[in-house]
């Protein structure tokens, strides 16, 4: 009987240990990957031995991690997809050609993998949440506020009562002792972690808010607080890692909300629209 590795592992996630958990993470963020990688190329990329890979198989069911491969493809889980006359033109390239050419895949691949969250359990979660909460607040730090304040801004011309959390008074009291009755906190986390992210996550738990957190592969611990995580594959061969699934994800999730509220949504940007006439902010 062939089995789904994905409801495996994320059944058994939360008996999971730190690094056991930075290796599901992995897994389940890069699906398509697996079947190209070896035991030792994946405990490279996590961080952790092969020895810990190899119990993390065995702990979700698996001797060996052809066994994991072989079922994956049986769930249909494949690369299949090609690019070609731009890829032969960046082939043409010397050095950095070489370098982009790898890049490139990577970036089609991490935006095939944001586009499968569309009808998954999480996405319809998610979007629920974002449209029936009473109040929603948005929040990222370093390298992330940029991305998140920039959700944050479109989101309020879908719906009423959206705001950007910050810092600024330490105690991040709109979210926890505002008027909010049923708040929704989305939280944007990308390596290396803040404190302020896990203690965000923390206390909204421990007060009962639900949580959407969007992060990277490596984020172990978004799933102790939320099962409404999507983890997005960031790697690149570039300098920095990527931010494009983070970019892609939104708009994918402003378009959803847009669709499932657009009774209330010309109201809604005909308010917004009366606004920017009124303060000349934007050019005509």
């Amino acid at each position: 009987m062939v089995r789904d590795p994905v409801k495996i592992i994320e059944k058994h996630f939360a008996d999971f240990t730190k690094s056991e958990r930075e290796i599901a993470a992995y897994v389940l963020a890069n699906l398509r990957q697996i079947p190209f990688e070896t035991g030792a190329t994946i405990a490279e990329k996590v961080g952790v031995s092969q020895m810990t890979v190899g119990r993390f198989l065995r702990s979700i069911g698996y001797e060996r991690l052809r066994d994991l491969k072989e079922d994956l493809r049986s769930q249909s889980i494949n690369p299949g997809f090609m690019v070609t006359d731009r890829l032969k033109n960046l082939n043409k390239n010397s050095g950095e050609g070489q370098d982009l050419q790898a890049n490139l895949q990577r970036d089609i691949e991490a935006q095939i993998a944001v586009y499968e969250f569309v009808g998954s359990d999480v996405w319809r979660n998610s979007i629920e949440k974002i449209i029936s909460a009473d109040a929603v607040f948005v929040t990222g730090f370093q390298t992330l506020e940029g991305i998140a304040s920039d959700f944050c801004a479109r989101l309020q011309y879908l719906r009423p009562d959206v705001t950007f959390l910050t810092s600024a008074d330490g105690t991040f009291a709109p979210l926890f002792v505002g008027s909010a009755k049923k708040p929704v906190l989305i939280l944007f986390e990308m390596r290396r972690y803040t404190k302020y992210s896990l203690k965000l996550a923390e206390m909204a738990k421990k007060k009962g808010i639900d949580v959407i957190i969007i992060c990277d592969q490596h984020c172990y611990w978004a799933r102790d607080y939320t099962p409404n995580v999507f983890a997005l594959n960031t790697e690149s061969q570039l300098f920095w890692d990527s931010q494009l699934p983070f970019v892609s994800l939104l708009s994918l999730i402003s378009d959803q909300i847009a669709h499932e509220t657009k009774a209330a949504l010309n109201e809604r940007i005909n308010q917004m629209g009366e606004l920017q006439s009124a303060f000349g902010v934007f050019e005509d």
